[in-house]
């Protein structure tokens, strides 16, 4: 992640034209300033630009090399595209914008919790948390049974950077 940060975006896209919104060990989530990714690459690095991105992202010049691409481990692709999103810490985010929202909330059974766009965006705003009900069953010595389990499934507490004051924008730990 560090290496497309510093290798790829910062190389090809100036700084103002991005902003990193959600990342796990596997996926990043960027807002960007245009439409698409080529659009706000540096005028000056477009040509190198093509013939570097295939190092990063699939290839899409024949059918062949997008089958393959697409199955290749470490390229990025693109797994949504919208307008926005709410992100309240990693693996807990709610992507709107598209024909179908994205929802992810890690331990939590979204079937049962109603997890709204509201209910992302009242957490930052009333810095507040939402309570989630699990439902499920499972195996207890030779017998099933079902359970029932309240837990808090949204929550304002970010303990891995520090939030500032708009409830949006962090910084780094000063550790």
């Amino acid at each position: 992640m560090l290496q497309f940060y510093y290798d790829f975006m910062a190389k090809y896209v100036h700084l103002t034209d991005f902003e990193y919104c959600e990342m796990d060990t596997d996926s990043a989530y960027l807002a960007i300033s245009g439409e698409s990714l080529e659009e706000i690459i540096k005028p000056e690095m477009l040509a190198k630009f093509e013939t570097d991105k295939c190092m990063w992202f699939p290839r899409t010049d024949t059918t062949e090399h997008r089958q393959y691409d697409k199955r290749t481990p470490g390229l990025f692709k693109l797994e949504w595209e919208g307008d926005g999103i709410i992100s309240l810490s990693s693996k807990c985010y709610y992507c709107f914008g598209s024909e179908k929202d994205k929802i992810s909330c890690k331990g939590v059974n979204k079937n049962t919790a109603n997890l709204t766009k509201e209910r992302y965006l009242s957490v930052i705003q009333n810095k507040s948390r939402v309570e989630g009900t699990n439902m499920g069953f499972r195996l207890y010595g030779n017998r099933m049974q079902t359970y029932v389990q309240q837990k808090s499934a949204l929550s304002y507490l970010y303990v891995k950077r520090k939030v500032s004051s708009d409830g949006v924008s962090t910084t780094p730990l000063d550790l």
